[in-house]
């Protein structure tokens, strides 16, 4: 399937990480399933996958000062 960003790009799936910070506190989400433009670089979560990131960013920043996560891993697990 092609990119609908660049249009040059076949998509393919990646497992990608995602960081964020929020007062001075970090977390960062590893091994999440992506769909990924090669050409332009442009990442694509499914519904589901972003409902649940956002999630577990959320949590995290609101716990740690710095925490790591494996994407499987429940937004719920205290650490």
């Amino acid at each position: 399937m092609r990119c609908n960003n660049c249009h040059n790009g076949d998509l393919r799936e990646e497992l990608r990480h995602k960081s964020a910070v929020s007062n001075g506190r970090v977390a960062v989400v590893t091994d999440i399933p992506a769909t990924v433009c090669p050409s332009c670089g442009m990442v694509w979560y499914a519904e589901e996958i972003a409902v649940e990131l956002d999630a577990m960013l959320t949590v995290m920043l609101d716990q740690d000062t710095v925490s790591v996560r494996p994407f499987r891993e429940p937004a719920t697990t205290a650490a």
